[in-house]
């Protein structure tokens, strides 16, 4: 992602946690066709992550088919958590949903919260 397409990914993302009103929600991170980012982008992507950290995301599951991006990504989250202990890597959606699923049930976040999808 280019910084033009990473601020309009970030606007989108920030909306989405936003709307929570800082209520606790869990995130998939769909990143499966992102290629590593350019410095640039790698900071906005670090805000925006910080940003859902400090207003109530509580595990967020990564789907990535780059190990490349995969790695950056786990960078650029203990950057902007660095205790980060909510970033569940996963190989396949179907093992994403499975874990925000258990996660819901673990959380008691059954009827109170989603998960907000990001790609």
């Amino acid at each position: 992602m280019r910084p033009n397409e990473m601020k309009e990914y970030v606007a989108v993302y920030r909306k989405a946690t936003d709307s929570y009103g800082g209520g606790r929600h869990l995130v998939l991170a769909d990143m499966r066709g992102l290629r590593p980012l350019e410095p640039e982008s790698a900071n906005l992507f670090s805000e925006v992550i910080g940003h859902g950290r400090k207003n109530g995301c509580v595990m967020c599951a990564h789907v990535s088919d780059s190990t490349i991006a995969r790695l950056q990504t786990a960078r650029v989250a203990s950057e902007a958590s660095p205790n980060d202990d909510i970033t569940v890597d996963c190989v396949s959606l179907e093992e994403a949903q499975s874990q925000l699923a258990k996660a819901r049930v673990r959380l008691s976040l059954t009827n109170e919260g989603h998960a907000a999808a990001g790609r």
